[in-house]
């Protein structure tokens, strides 16, 4: 693969100072591409976007505010035309029974992933309209096809999957296209740091993954890149599970689980 596969091209990552994000835009320069950095984290998003030198740029942005993302897209679009948008930004939920679930842990959940995600593409996408074309790819999960305790993150994953087809067909005749990816466990900053001390047993969840393990963010990042790039050029409105089997395997466990 040529190291000038995304030369010339131009793409906003939000949720871009660690995680997928951040592989994201490691794949992404590592191949030619200018990123521009986007994060509520003012020190994370800056480190890692000087990491890249003259390849990057960075903004301090909450994706959930409206104002302030097209404050900052503005910027970076005064630099540019945007040639891809991936949406990374989200913050973490926690299991809790659902009767104990409050209303504003919900708001803020629903809030960071779905609203920050519709922010994001209806105003970089109406960009690109204007510009000529691009491509945009959405971070979703495979809490959107099957339920869990986080019930805010679930629904809102759920809810991308559906904002996406929406966008995707509406966009696709003006040289839009917007597609999602569907990780499954995947190793960020999400696991809290008890969890990387071992304190926490990933049993449970490798013994729910075909592949048996946790996946990488450059795993993700590897299928992102491909929905960026010409070589998915009818690929339309389409969330690609990249999850080691898990939505495959959900039927498995009453049949004495998933083979070893």
């Amino acid at each position: 693969m040529s190291t000038a596969e995304f030369a010339g091209r131009r793409v906003i990552i939000t949720g871009g100072a660690s995680g997928i994000g951040a592989a994201v835009a490691k794949r992404l320069v590592s191949h030619g591409a200018y990123v521009y950095l986007l994060d509520v984290n003012a020190t994370g998003v800056e480190s890692t976007a000087t990491a890249f030198g003259d390849q990057a740029g960075f903004g301090v942005c909450n994706v959930t505010s409206e104002d302030d993302f097209i404050r900052v897209f503005k910027e970076v679009r005064g630099e540019g035309i945007i040639d891809g948008l991936v949406c990374c930004a989200g913050c973490p939920d926690l299991p809790v029974p659902a009767e104990n679930y409050s209303l504003d842990n919900f708001n803020r959940v629903i809030d960071s992933h779905l609203n920050g995600t519709f922010i994001a593409c209806r105003t970089v996408g109406a960009s690109m309209i204007e510009d000529g074309g691009g491509a945009i790819v959405n971070i979703a999960s495979v809490l959107s096809f099957n339920s869990g305790p986080v019930m805010g993150y679930a629904a809102a994953k759920a809810a991308i999957v559906n904002l996406t087809s929406s966008f995707a067909v509406q966009w696709a005749a003006r040289n839009v296209r917007v597609n999602a990816v569907a990780p499954g466990w995947t190793d960020t900053p999400f696991l809290k740091p008890k969890e990387r001390n071992g304190e926490r047993d990933f049993t449970p969840i490798k013994q729910a993954t075909p592949l048996g393990r946790l996946l990488s963010p450059s795993e993700i990042a590897e299928v992102i890149a491909f929905l960026l790039s010409p070589k998915s050029s009818a690929i339309v409105g389409t969330t690609v599970a990249c999850d080691g089997g898990v939505i495959a395997g959900a039927g498995w466990p009453p049949y004495g689980g998933i083979p070893a």
